[in-house]
């Protein structure tokens, strides 16, 4: 068995065992047993998916961080052991993406229609996902003027024909799927169109929409060093530091536009992370049920998008103190990902710190 495929065998092995620790199915009945282990499974799921995920958009070691910080994020595992349909939200959209970015890729029109049974699946799991096309639509428009500008007449043609193919495929496929979805909304407009637990139910939807704003940042970005109260925090302060680095370092990348288009793979991870936040910034912040906030559940489902930004900040940190150990030490051995054995290892102390602060938040 290769490397990768070790590391992302102990990866799974986290994944199960964080989500079906402290889980009594004794005091739960054969429909809550049901729900918990679909809802269980789903988060193991989006821990896999998003290590091949990223693995295609980037590398294998920015795949094994990601999936590593999913498989032990408190967040995700509490949002996994509710038996909650936002989970499936996530799940939904990391595979709709891997198999369009495989499709974009290499060319293959059988992924668009495996795409869209995910994508078309995923409007089954609540109002938060029907953002997800405009997601697409942006890839997609993106990677047309990627291939517009970079590729030659004659590859053009080919390719545009191609893409046309397996966007088609995609959206027949797509409403195909969510069909029963629409023709119930459709009968039922009112859980779609209600405005009763939106801001525009408030005397000052803008100002609603600010303390929503500082609310997302205050759960993902504020850090009390501990505080009894960090445990409000959705992601423990380590990670909210990288969190930060990454997202200002990509946002800068994707906005120098080089080549004269924006990165495909950066309007990916940046029109996700917006475009889904929309559902939670337009919400009236309703009180929390059972002692979990609505809100928290469902802003679950750009999850994954932090914890690949913040595999992007770590790794960018470790290869900082890389360089500075090989200008010290020029006599070096190489580890994981080119790494020196001291940067090597404070990675794996850095990790292990992080599944520790977020585990000890679900005892």
């Amino acid at each position: 068995m290769s490397r990768g495929k070790c590391i992302l065998v102990l990866i799974i092995a986290v994944a199960i065992l964080t989500r079906l620790y402290g889980l009594d199915f004794e005091l739960l009945s054969l429909e809550q047993k049901t729900s918990v282990l679909l809802s269980v499974s789903a988060g193991v799921l989006s821990v896999v998916g998003l290590y091949f995920l990223v693995k295609e958009l980037f590398d294998e070691k920015l795949a094994a961080i990601s999936s590593f910080l999913l498989a032990v994020s408190f967040w995700h595992v509490l949002v996994s052991k509710l038996g909650a349909k936002d989970i499936f939200t996530s799940f939904a959209l990391i595979f709709a993406f891997y198999f369009i970015w495989h499709g974009l890729k290499y060319n293959r029109i059988f992924n668009f229609f495996l795409a869209g049974l995910f994508l078309g699946a995923g409007f089954y799991a609540g109002k938060g996902f029907f953002l997800a096309p405009v997601v697409v639509l942006l890839v997609f428009w993106n990677y047309w003027d990627y291939i517009k500008k970079d590729f030659s007449l004659s590859k053009y043609e080919q390719t545009k024909s191609e893409v046309l193919a397996g966007f088609s495929l995609l959206m027949l496929t797509t409403l195909a799927v969510a069909l029963p979805v629409g023709f119930y909304l459709w009968q039922n407009p009112p859980l779609l169109l209600s405005a009763d637990n939106s801001i525009f139910a408030r005397p000052n939807p803008f100002t609603q929409i600010r303390d929503n704003l500082g609310w997302v940042v205050d759960k993902i970005l504020l850090i009390e060093f501990g505080s009894p109260t960090s445990r409000a925090n959705l992601i423990s302060w380590p990670l909210s530091i990288f969190f930060a680095i990454g997202f200002i370092k990509e946002l800068i990348h994707w906005l120098k536009r080089k080549h004269g288009h924006f990165s495909v793979a950066h309007t990916f991870i940046f029109s996700w992370l917006f475009v889904m936040l929309i559902p939670t910034l337009l919400s009236s912040n309703p009180l929390a049920v059972n002692g979990v906030e609505p809100s928290v559940i469902g802003l679950s489902i750009i999850l994954p998008l932090i914890m690949l930004l913040s595999a992007k900040g770590l790794w960018w940190v470790i290869e900082k103190l890389n360089k500075w150990d090989r200008a010290l030490y020029p006599l070096y051995t190489k580890h994981w990902g080119g790494l020196d054995t001291g940067p090597f290892l404070a990675m794996i102390a850095l990790l292990l710190s992080i599944a520790i602060l977020e585990i000890a938040k679900l005892i």
